[in-house]
């Protein structure tokens, strides 16, 4: 009697002879659609705030309820989509994604009624960006990579940054030649169109689905033609009475919130400061174009160094700026200290991430991410009111830069209790 053979898995990373490891098109296609989510939303943003408050009688605060909607719709959209990632396919997912942000950015280019223009956000736009974006980017790109995972994570780190550059200036021209509502109409059915088109040609769920196992056998080994997966399967009801869940969630949750507070909060700052709104807007370009190189670097040194140690780095140099802006610097000394610091706080996403995989592996890492999503977001969204605050009742900023520092120490110390599995030993 013929017996069939197991088939047969190879590894991707050159060591078959194979020039070129399949998971970087992976990255690459994760790059671009993250890129595309949050460039077309998060940044986008501001190029129609104008203009739609103009046209619908809104005051600007009104307008940017439609935002704080969006990413209130993000957070509580995560855990469903990191579910759906870990338990479905991923390229579905995806998909599924590229056409909701479609679907949320055209109702909203048609809506006549701000209600309708929150719902879209709140709803399919919210996930679409989810589902579509960085968070299924991240979740997939834990499944080609593990020794070279610092890497891959911080090459999609910098998605963000380049959504930033490249979509904001489009979506300003197209404002400015078509109106707010062709601008809107244009990014939503464009930029998914790409989203779809980046998922079908180049994502691929996990190695095995193309015949191939991770770039590194000291996890994800393939043995009788079946993929060991990396890590346990994990439940939200379980993490949410996991010591090392709680610790990673609330000291990255905690350093993100009071980055995303301190950068909405630069140009006032500079304005108060005496500087011209141009040159301190300047400042902002000054740390985002650092924090590109950062996340680069502090990625490929997530691979090689203690993640605890590297998360505390960072936080170093956050308070190393916030103390810079304490002492009213000048803005030759402030825009220096921007372009160093940012270095360092560009590390914060891709040392989260990689931290979040290592200790808890690739299996649920969707869901883990999805949890985290629920106190990230909210986190920010309070954090940013909370210093609005504090600036209308002191008319300074030096209250909010000093909580800075503080609850920066606290994620720091948080993090250093973070206990991670011993290394295995790479098979070369």
């Amino acid at each position: 009697m013929e017996t069939k053979a197991a088939p047969t898995i190879t590894r991707a990373d050159g060591l078959n002879g194979l020039p070129f490891y399949r998971g970087w098109t992976v990255v690459g296609a994760g790059f671009v659609c993250s890129m595309l989510a949050v460039g077309g939303t998060i940044y986008a943003f501001g190029t129609i705030v104008g203009a739609v408050s103009e046209e619908m009688r809104l005051t600007r605060g009104e307008v940017n309820t439609g935002f704080t909607l969006m990413l209130l719709g993000m957070a509580l959209w995560s855990p469903l989509v990191g579910w759906l990632l870990d338990r479905a396919s991923a390229r579905l997912v995806m998909l599924s994604g590229a056409a909701a942000f479609a679907g949320g950015l055209s109702a909203i280019a048609l809506a006549n009624a701000p209600w309708v223009m929150g719902a879209a956000a709140l709803g399919p736009l919210g996930f679409g960006v989810a589902a579509g974006g960085a968070l299924a980017a991240n979740t997939i790109t834990t499944r080609w990579f593990q020794r070279r995972r610092g890497l891959a994570m911080g090459i999609l780190a910098v998605s963000s940054s380049t959504g930033g550059f490249i979509v904001t200036p489009i979506a300003a021209l197209l404002v400015a030649s078509f109106g707010w509502r062709e601008a809107v109409l244009a990014l939503g059915l464009g930029g998914g169109a790409l989203i779809a088109l980046a998922v079908v040609l180049f994502i691929r769920d996990r190695p095995a689905a193309v015949g191939l196992s991770m770039e590194s056998e000291s996890l994800s080994g393939v043995q009788d033609g079946q993929e060991q997966v990396d890590g346990a399967h994990w439940t939200i009801p379980k993490l949410l009475v996991n010591r090392n869940f709680l610790l990673i969630t609330f000291g990255a949750a905690i350093l993100l919130a009071c980055d995303q507070a301190l950068i909405v909060s630069l140009v006032p700052y500079g304005e108060d400061m005496g500087f011209t709104l141009q040159n301190a807007a300047f400042v902002v370009s000054a740390l985002t174009a650092s924090s590109i190189v950062g996340k680069l670097v502090v990625g490929l040194l997530a691979d090689h160094v203690d993640k605890r140690i590297l998360f505390a780095v960072v936080v170093a140099c956050h308070i190393g700026f916030n103390i810079t802006l304490l002492a009213n610097p000048s803005y030759e000394m402030l825009l220096l200290m921007a372009g160093l610091m940012g270095l360092a706080t560009g590390g914060v996403y891709p040392v989260w991430t990689t931290l979040t995989a290592e200790a808890f592996g690739s299996r649920s890492f969707g869901v883990i991410m999805g949890a985290m999503g629920l106190v990230m977001q909210p986190l920010a969204i309070l954090m940013i009111w909370l210093v609005g605050r504090s600036h209308d009742a002191t008319q300074s900023y030096e209250t909010a830069l000093w909580a800075f520092i503080a609850l920066s120490l606290l994620s720091a110390l948080l993090i250093a209790f973070v206990n991670l599995p011993r290394k295995q030993s790479v098979i070369p």
